[in-house]
C-alpha cells in the first residue's frame, strides 16, 4: 500500500500576524511623523500671522499718533500730545483694562480711531473678504471669523513725555488648552515737546 502525504502550502496564524504587525509599524510611524510636522507646521505659520498682527498694532498706533502731530501743524489739532497720552482723550480706550482695537479703513484711506475691545467680539480678528488684497479687521460683517484676537493697551509711563504700547496678540490652536500669545512693546514719545 502506498500513502501520500498531503502537502499544504500556506501561512500559518503566527505567519499571518506577524506580517501584519510588521506592515502596522512600517505604515504608522511615518504617518506619525506626518502629523506631527503638520501640526508643528500649522503652529509656526500662526505664530508668524501672530507676530505680524502684533507688530501691525503697534505700527497702527505709531502712525495715528504722527498723523496728529501732522494735524498740529495744519492747525487742525492744538494739543497732538494731548491726543495720545490723556486717558479721556482719543485713544481713551487703549487706556482701559479692557484694551482697544485699532484698524486701516479701506474706505476712508485711514486709521480708524481706536475702538472699544470691550464693544468689539473681544477684539476678534476677521480677514476680510472683499475683493483685492485681503486684510485684517475687527469688523465681523462679511468677512471671516480667525483665531486671534488683538489688543492695544497703553499706560502713561513718564507723565508729558512718554506713553507705553502694548500690543497683544492671542490665539488657540489645535487641541492645546493653553492659550498662545504674543506682545510687542513700544513706547510714543512726545517728540515735538507738546505740553
Amino acid at each position: 500500500m502506498m500513502y501520500f502525504q498531503k502537502k499544504e502550502s500556506g501561512f500559518s496564524l503566527v505567519e499571518t500576524l506577524v506580517a501584519i504587525s510588521i506592515l502596522l509599524i512600517v505604515i504608522v510611524g511615518p504617518m506619525t511623523i506626518s502629523m506631527r510636522t503638520a501640526k508643528s507646521s500649522s503652529f509656526a505659520s500662526e505664530q508668524i500671522q501672530a507676530f505680524f498682527l502684533a507688530q501691525e498694532g503697534v505700527e497702527f498706533l505709531h502712525k495715528h499718533s504722527y498723523d496728529y502731530y501732522v494735524r498740529h501743524f495744519s492747525g487742525s489739532v492744538t494739543d497732538p500730545w494731548g491726543q495720545t497720552s490723556d486717558p479721556t482723550g482719543a485713544y481713551a480706550n487703549c487706556f482701559s483694562s479692557s484694551g482697544c482695537g485699532v484698524e486701516w479703513s479701506t474706505t476712508a484711506g485711514a486709521l480708524r480711531l481706536p475702538i472699544s475691545c470691550a464693544t468689539v467680539s473681544n477684539c476678534l480678528m476677521y480677514r476680510s473678504s472683499g475683493t483685492g488684497r485681503s486684510h485684517f479687521t475687527h469688523i465681523a460683517a462679511g468677512n471671516t471669523a480667525t483665531v486671534f484676537t488683538r489688543r492695544l493697551y497703553f499706560s502713561e509711563h513718564i507723565p508729558s513725555t512718554q506713553v507705553r504700547v502694548r500690543s497683544v496678540v492671542t490665539w488657540r490652536t489645535g487641541s492645546l488648552v493653553a492659550e498662545q500669545r504674543v506682545e510687542i512693546d513700544t513706547y510714543l514719545y512726545n517728540e515735538y515737546g507738546t505740553p
